[in-house]
């Protein structure tokens, strides 16, 4: 698994596309391929992207440029361009540190269907680290107490999303496959890939902060917060069509897997879904009718 091919879906992100390239040029390992597809942006995108090129002679570096389609079909294109057997995603607003993959390659089995993400750096607009106390900061710390309070990755993310970004991930090229790709939400696209890959491979968080997650005035998650609640309806529903029949993933969420543990998960958390309500994808998906006699 020396062979790592990077998608970096780009749009109007002038200010900060060319530290995206460079933080993927700029790895400690070799064998890294990059395609970045422009989705049409209206800025100097494309003139920063061949620059920071030109810094990395002998990096493999392609850029496709596109009429817009979305985040979604830009990632799509990008894939098809690429053979590589693990594959990863960078937003680009968002920057890798520059050990990242030999960290993550190293960090996990790889087999033939995996998914791995680490722990990662808040920052700003500028660059810079944002404080403790920043309202971002309290929910990832939050989030990260998941991770050791659920008894698996799996069942952390089903309440809290600590991958954070798509831009997060680095999985094999048979799981995206298999998976028929990133879904086209503009808000859930991550976590409704990362849960449906739980139920072929448990997912593997690495305890290294690897990349750099860039919070400023123009994020798309903050633009399109409103469709929170409808693209997490229909991704717990796609996971949930996965599993209904038996899963690879004999770790992943579901009461059959977890008999002693499933009501108590579901119904601690009626903030977060609502066990009794039959309208709610998580009552319609869970029910009595899945659980062992």
């Amino acid at each position: 698994m020396t062979r790592i091919g990077v998608v970096i879906p780009s749009y109007n992100h002038e200010r900060f596309v060319g530290d995206a390239v460079r933080s993927v040029l700029g790895q400690t390992i070799d064998g890294v391929e990059l395609v970045v597809v422009d989705d049409g942006s209206t800025d100097g995108s494309p003139d920063v992207i061949q620059g920071a090129f030109a810094e990395f002679p002998g990096r493999a570096a392609r850029l496709i440029r596109q009429e817009n389609a979305g985040a979604h079909a830009a990632i799509a294109r990008g894939m098809r361009e690429l053979d590589t057997p693990v594959c990863a995603v960078l937003n680009s607003d968002d920057l890798y540190e520059p050990e990242r993959f030999a960290s993550m390659l190293a960090g996990v089995d790889w087999p033939e269907h995996a998914i791995a993400f680490s722990e990662l750096t808040l920052i700003d607009a500028a660059g810079d680290a944002v404080g403790q106390d920043h309202a971002w900061s309290i929910w990832y710390r939050q989030a990260l107490g998941a991770a050791e309070s659920e008894p698996t990755v799996g069942f952390a993310l089903l309440t809290h999303n600590f991958s954070v970004t798509s831009g997060n991930f680095v999985f094999t090229r048979a799981l995206y496959d298999r998976l028929g790709g990133f879904g086209d939400q503009r808000f859930a696209h991550d976590w409704d890939f990362l849960i449906r890959a739980t139920a072929l491979t448990e997912p593997v968080l690495v305890r290294e902060r690897l990349m750099r997650y860039r919070i400023h005035e123009s994020n798309t998650t903050e633009s399109v917060r409103g469709l929170l609640g409808s693209e997490c309806a229909r991704a717990i529903d796609a996971y949930a069509a996965m599993i209904r029949g038996g899963a690879q993933n004999p770790r992943c969420p579901h009461p059959m897997h977890w008999p002693a543990y499933w009501d108590r998960f579901v119904r601690s958390r009626s903030a977060f879904w609502d066990a009794d309500a039959d309208a709610h994808p998580i009552g319609r998906v869970f029910g009595p009718a899945d659980r062992p006699d």
